[in-house]
């Protein structure tokens, strides 16, 4: 993308006595570098940054600036607002319009060379910006900036298996169904997404996978983060190098440095059965009680996975079910649910994973959000309670465009929560006993409705706790991936885990770059 451009010591000399640094400071820092990393000594034009800017003068000139750089650096990876639809397909390459953002430029990195240059400019100029894995969270600001850059991943796309060693390393740039689809040739599965479209970034937030049964977690799977720390190093972090790092990455998010890759385990994967079996709402109750009977008999054989997505505000109940075995007939471990007549089912064997998760129930209106609460497994009708409950919520949704509720009870299972004990612990404190995790999803059509929405999803999860609060079934972990904004995700690990987390904060960043210049994602406070 060929733009104007200016030689970098008249753009230097013509801004830093603007910046939030000594002139001479910042012009010979910037020129140093730039001088270790071999750039060419010419940047763009700032004028195609936006001219809404709100952070005033200073730090408005300072991403223009950086913008001019990371142009000269590498312009044919750099999209700005100058490039029209590709920057307008670029910004809104996120799976919900409410998260779409405008940043001022989007770096796209090919090479972790790429991104440690990215990290050490940023470093000296003090822009702030959004990191962009798969772009699968909803929320505004969490993988974008209207004010920043954003360095989207998506470019960065190698995964190679090692049969050696059984894993397999992934660039973040991959969706989940890049790397099933390539470890269909070696008969192999990793404990990864559940949707193909989802991307790599689900790791750090514990993530929860089909095979979590039998194996756990996703982060409790992996063996090595490889990570662009604030002061531009590359490091591995795993059992042996840098423990204490790898221990937190297992579900924490975007607060220690830039993940460039994922090394997890691989397992031997062949056929599966599964399919969606779906009821009409009148099933609530049973369908309700089907996962309170699933969790204390069926979830036993840890070959077993369901997600379910419960549909009140248009009648229909989805769940997906899921067997690792090569079966042709109905797993028993799923008799809870095979009970209750359906009226459409599609469960048969499938050659692979990928081949079984490529299709789900539609996504009909194009906003969505969620929100978080979990519950202990009991002996009464909670489970029930707690969809009733839910289901009224929805009848509010009656007054939005495209209103739509979607419930997705997550049953969790001992086996899961057990998993980190063989596999070098986890940050989340969980209790070893079954539990169900409520994602409360909510979709509709028009912005104009969204402060109606996210209050209507606080009012939910927070009348879902107070049940579970009454009946002693209360349990205070919230899973991040189903996190809504508000939620103290990190404080729900247990203060020896958040104290823990925020220590080793401060010694792989001690500027504490990742919390004050990615603002987005749930942050160590």
């Amino acid at each position: 993308m060929q733009r104007p451009t200016y030689t970098l010591l008249l753009i230097i000399s013509a801004l830093s006595f603007l910046v939030n640094a000594a002139p001479q400071d910042l012009s010979s820092r910037i020129r140093a570098y730039l001088q270790s990393q071999g750039v060419n000594a010419t940047i763009p034009n700032t004028a195609y940054a936006p001219q809404a800017q709100t952070q005033g003068a200073s730090g408005s000139l300072n991403i223009a600036l950086t913008c001019g750089i990371l142009n000269a650096y590498r312009d044919a990876n750099l999209v700005t607002p100058q490039d029209g639809q590709l920057y307008t397909v670029q910004a809104e390459q996120h799976w919900s319009p409410t998260a779409w953002g405008h940043p001022n430029c989007i770096f796209e990195p090919t090479t972790v060379r790429e991104v440690q240059f990215f990290v050490g400019l940023l470093r000296i100029t003090g822009t702030t910006y959004a990191i962009r894995s798969g772009g699968h969270s909803p929320f505004k600001g969490f993988a974008t900036t209207d004010n920043g850059v954003l360095i989207a991943m998506h470019k960065m796309k190698d995964v190679v298996y090692d049969a050696k060693t059984e894993t397999v390393r992934m660039a973040m740039g991959n969706t989940w169904g890049d790397v099933y689809g390539y470890l269909n040739q070696f008969q192999r599965i990793v404990v990864g997404g559940r949707l193909a479209p989802v991307g790599m970034a689900l790791v750090t937030g514990g993530g929860l996978s089909h095979y979590s049964n039998e194996k756990g977690f996703a982060g409790d799977n992996v063996v090595n983060f490889e990570m662009v720390l604030a002061d531009g190093r590359l490091i591995n972090a795993n059992a042996t190098s840098n423990s204490d790092l790898w221990w937190a990455m297992k579900a924490g998010q975007n607060n220690f440095g830039i993940t460039t890759h994922i090394t997890t385990k691989a397992y031997p994967m062949g056929a599966v059965w599964g399919g969606l079996r779906t009821w009409n709402a009148s099933q609530l109750d049973a369908v309700s009680d089907a996962f309170a009977e699933y969790q204390r008999e069926g979830q036993l054989d840890t070959k077993s996975s369901v997600i379910p997505d419960l549909v009140p505000t248009n009648g229909t109940l989805f769940i997906t079910l899921i067997y690792f075995g090569p079966v042709t007939t109905r797993p028993k471990a799923f008799d809870a649910f095979y009970r209750i007549p359906a009226i459409a089912d599609d469960s048969k064997a499938h050659p692979n994973f990928l081949d079984l998760i490529s299709v789900g129930p539609p996504q009909v209106v194009p906003r969505f959000s969620y929100g978080f609460s979990s519950l202990y497994l009991d002996n009464s009708t909670t489970y029930r309670d707690v969809m009733r409950l839910c289901a009224a919520q929805s009848e509010k949704m009656k007054r939005v465009n495209g209103g739509t509720q979607v419930l997705i009870p997550q049953p969790i299972s001992k086996t899961m929560v057990d998993a980190a004990a063989k596999t070098g612990g986890r940050p989340q404190t969980l209790q070893p006993r079954a539990q169900l995790w409520m994602n409360m999803s909510w979709g509709w059509n028009l912005a104009k409705d969204d402060a109606y929405v996210y209050a209507l999803i606080k009012e939910t999860y927070e009348k879902v706790d107070q049940l579970a609060k009454s009946r002693g079934l209360y349990d205070p972990y919230i899973f991040l991936n189903d996190a809504f904004p508000d939620q103290k995700v990190f404080r729900s690990y247990g203060a020896e885990s958040f104290k823990r987390m925020k220590e080793i904060s401060r010694k792989y960043d001690p500027t504490q770059m990742f919390q004050k210049q990615v603002p987005g994602g749930f942050k160590l406070d």
